[in-house]
């Protein structure tokens, strides 16, 4: 009876085993969506140096100066006024290599300070740059732009990526002669930042009195990515 039992339980084991590759057979896929969003807003930033040979309050006074020449060309754009940050002063030496004595001189002291605001009407960054670039900023980034659109768009894109994924898995699994099943896994690509379309753009560097850049209307394009691991059968 104990040897019968045994022998039972053995090929209900073997069984077991053999069905276990059919049964584990997966289909991996990955799909992707984009979604197109107006944008609303576009955050420009930039910053303000001066290099003093003498003292570090020489190089601030005059950063300070310019800070201040800036800010009020800022205040008569149409910006969001609860977005602009002044940033933090940061001084630091500069030096030179002396060849003559192999050794690091001190050329002055350099003064930083960085600036940011959102700016709400699309059609004036242009005219915002040349008046940034009037006013004294050493240094112009390029214009990020936003929306509040933006979590709800990358949803819509994350719902078209899985759909794409789970189309190209029944190809696969109707090619295979499978049947596809749950998903045993899912994962989601890292958020990637949205991507302007600009139809035209200049550069800040490009910025003169004669001339004021345009940079017309484009789109902020979203994007995500899934991969999804499905269960199969026979």
């Amino acid at each position: 009876m104990a040897a019968t039992l045994f022998l039972a339980r053995l090929i209900m084991l073997a069984g077991c085993l053999m069905a276990a590759p059919l049964m584990a057979q997966t289909i991996a896929v990955e799909g992707h969506g984009l979604v197109a969003v107006t944008p609303e807003f576009a955050t420009l930033s930039g910053a303000v140096s001066h290099v003093s040979p003498t003292t570090p309050a020489g190089a601030q006074n005059h950063v300070d100066q310019v800070l201040t020449q800036l800010l009020t060309a800022v205040e008569k754009l149409p910006i969001d006024r609860n977005t602009v940050d002044a940033g933090r002063l940061r001084i630091e030496p500069r030096y030179r290599w002396n060849r003559s004595s192999e050794t690091q001189q001190l050329i002055g002291y350099e003064a930083i300070r960085t600036f940011s605001f959102r700016l709400i009407e699309l059609d004036t960054v242009g005219e915002a740059l040349q008046a940034l670039s009037e006013a004294g900023a050493t240094r112009l980034d390029t214009p990020i732009y936003g929306s509040s659109e933006m979590l709800s768009a990358r949803s819509v894109a994350l719902e078209q990526a899985y759909n794409n994924a789970f189309e190209d898995a029944k190809t696969l699994a109707l090619a295979s002669g499978l049947t596809l099943a749950m998903p045993k896994t899912m994962s989601t690509g890292r958020m990637a930042a949205p991507i302007f379309r600009a139809t035209s753009r200049a550069t800040p560097e490009t910025l003169s009195a004669d001339q004021t850049p345009r940079y017309e209307p484009g789109q902020l394009q979203v994007t995500a990515s899934v991969s999804v691991v499905f269960n199969t059968g026979p």
